[in-house]
């Protein structure tokens, strides 16, 4: 890796301007940029409102979300939690690195995924830690073999 600065007086005092320059846009880097991205939230854990308080999950402990109507279930390693609300707002919280959506209802954490297995109709079906499974719509099927370096 070959790190670089330069100045540039064009920018505001405040102003940070990275750029990252690959031979392809692999695993690794969408790591890098992530990382980047999240550099000043040391944030690592989602907040979900249950029906009577407010819990405090690590992001590491996600294996999957869901979302049935405005009903979000979250399948953790040791609990299932549910809370009402959208996927996308769930998913702009989540770090791009490690969670990605895989249907139109669903987000995995791609550390919790085991392996994928051919489905029917050019679908695939992720099996995740905890025996959970759950279908890869060929719409997102590309964004999670970029993502997980094929």
């Amino acid at each position: 890796m070959d790190i670089k600065y330069r100045e540039n007086p064009k920018l505001a005092e405040n102003e940070i301007k990275v750029i990252i320059e690959a031979s392809e846009l692999d695993k690794d880097v969408m790591k890098l940029m992530s990382d980047i991205e999240n550099l000043g939230s040391k944030r690592s854990i989602l907040a979900i409102n249950t029906e009577d308080r407010l819990e405090m999950l690590s992001y590491n402990q996600i294996i999957l979300i869901e979302v049935f109507t405005n009903q979000i279930i979250i399948q953790s390693v040791d609990k299932i939690y549910e809370t009402k609300g959208q996927l996308k707002t769930i998913y702009n919280q989540l770090p791009k690195s490690t969670f990605i959506q895989i249907s139109k209802n669903t987000i995995i954490n791609i550390d919790h995924l085991d392996y994928l297995e051919a489905a029917f109709s050019g679908n695939m079906t992720a099996f995740l830690t905890n025996k959970v499974k759950t279908n890869v719509s060929r719409k997102y099927l590309p964004d999670l073999k970029k993502l997980i370096g094929l």
